[in-house]
């Protein structure tokens, strides 16, 4: 009787394993095939714990990992005003059919997040309903709607400045904080269904993009930017998704090598450069070189610090840097109290969906070893490069030695800096370099001592040349 028991329990057990593996087998399919380029990540938890402010909403939760939360709740009245807003804008559509419409995209939408998600089915599309609408509204992204109602369009346009600003500057500064968070998204799809019900037609959703897509830019707006009006993305997957895209090089990586190449064999610096990786593991294994030096350093060895200056016919982006016969141009980077959390939740993207590869993740470790230290910040500052409203240069180099602790990076694998790393150590290794700047910074900063020392070497060698007719006139009398 016992065995028949534990063979029924067995059983029982097996079949629950074959359903869950049949619920993972179905979700990882669908993924693959459909949205797995969209997964919304959690943070580890050890990185989450190095500081909890880069990733945790302040006042807002969007999507499932922080819903609920006690703290967060006061936004939800706004989320429903959101809601109240974008149904008044089409009187022709009930809220009956907003519902029904994300009813449809449920199994897409759980399918990008990472873990699962344990919330009912009602639960879950009144939360992306709601969400949805407040990034719209939040947005601007109803903008380009005409309310079909003449007697309601007043209203409704009141309504929203009202729900936008009631809460001052804080409530502006604290939204956008937590719109930009990895763990605080939902799939844009879910937006976009909204608009296409809102706007009442099947046409497609690029307006709607374009609009998002500024409302960023402008929120983005004290960094570089590559990418112009004409070109604005109309493809992503979320807002952090979307930030990710201006924060690409606009230069191609095989471009730079090309670049590289030629600039070396020119200059005869080390080895031809064959190849890169060749290259790269030369220096390494010659020097033990692993990283990338001070900013200090390399101006010891000659290097010039330069801020790359705005092209408006041809713009650059935050990571276009560029090494070429002994200068270095680096975009304008503006840093304040925010811009470790963006950072962060960039880097974090790029570690949980390395298809989008590691751009930013290379860019930060490179200005993460060249200023850090305050000394290597000053430099920079002094040159235009770096402009910062934190207290002092010393939390610049710590924000950015921070910002790549844990996070894993292949130093020799692929990555768009890889070239310029080879080009910039063999300038660095150089005698010669390192010789005249010693020279340039020492002896000939101060102009009046570089017209001494001028002065000297006239004098030294019309000294020399006196001797010289003496000896010559004394071995060879006229």
């Amino acid at each position: 009787m016992v065995e028949d028991e534990d063979i029924q329990e067995m059983d029982e057990l097996a079949s629950s394993m074959e359903s869950k593996l049949q619920c993972y087998w179905s979700v990882g399919a669908s993924s693959v095939y459909e949205v797995n380029s969209s997964l919304i990540h959690r943070v580890q938890q050890h990185i989450h714990e190095l500081d909890r402010n880069a990733y945790e909403p302040i006042i807002l939760s969007i999507g499932p990992y922080h819903h609920g939360t006690p703290s967060l709740q006061a936004m939800e009245k706004e989320k429903w005003n959101c809601l109240d807003y974008i149904l008044k804008l089409n009187c022709g559509k009930g809220l009956q059919d907003y519902v029904n419409a994300i009813e449809g995209l449920e199994k897409q939408a759980r399918n990008c997040y990472s873990e699962e998600i344990n919330m009912d089915s009602e639960r879950f599309l009144k939360m992306l309903l709601l969400d949805g609408c407040f990034i719209l509204v939040s947005l601007c992204g109803t903008q380009g709607i005409v309310c079909p109602r003449e007697e309601l369009s007043g209203e409704v346009q009141t309504q929203n400045q009202e729900n936008t600003y009631q809460f001052g500057q804080w409530y502006i500064t604290f939204v956008i904080h937590d719109l930009l968070l990895l763990e605080n998204q939902i799939p844009f799809f879910i937006v976009e269904r909204i608009y296409e019900l809102v706007a009442d037609k099947d046409a497609a959703t690029s307006s709607l993009a374009e609009e998002i897509a500024e409302f960023v830019e402008g929120i983005l707006r004290y960094y570089p930017k590559a990418i112009q009006e004409s070109n604005r993305p109309k493809d992503f997957h979320h807002l952090i998704h979307l930030c990710h895209i201006y924060f690409k090089p606009s230069q191609k990586q095989e471009e730079a090598e090309h670049q590289y190449k030629e600039w070396a064999q020119y200059f005869k610096i080390g080895r031809q450069l064959e190849r890169s990786d060749e290259n790269l593991l030369s220096i390494q294994k010659q020097t033990g070189q692993r990283r990338w030096r001070r900013a200090v350093q390399y101006y010891e060895a000659g290097v010039e610090f330069k801020k790359k200056e705005l092209d408006t016919y041809n713009p650059h982006s935050l990571l276009d840097i560029k090494f070429s016969n002994g200068v270095m141009e680096i975009p304008y980077l503006f840093v304040e109290e925010n811009t470790g959390c963006l950072f962060n939740n960039l880097i974090a993207f790029e570690q949980t969906c390395p298809e989008f590869g590691n751009d930013f993740t290379s860019y930060i470790f490179f200005m993460s070893q060249l200023i850090s230290t305050p000394d290597d910040v000053t430099l920079l500052a002094q040159r235009g490069i770096i402009v910062h409203q934190l207290r002092r240069d010393a939390e610049v180099s710590s924000l950015f030695t921070k910002l790549n602790k844990d996070v894993v990076f292949d130093f020799n694998g692929k990555y768009y800096l890889k070239s310029m790393f080879s080009v910039l150590e063999a300038h660095y290794q150089s005698r010669l370099n390192r010789w005249v700047a010693w020279l340039r910074n020492n002896h000939f900063s101060n102009p009046w001592l570089a017209l001494g020392v001028l002065a000297a070497t006239i004098v030294l060698f019309c000294t020399l040349v006196q001797t010289l007719i003496a000896v010559l006139s004394y071995v060879k009398p006229p």
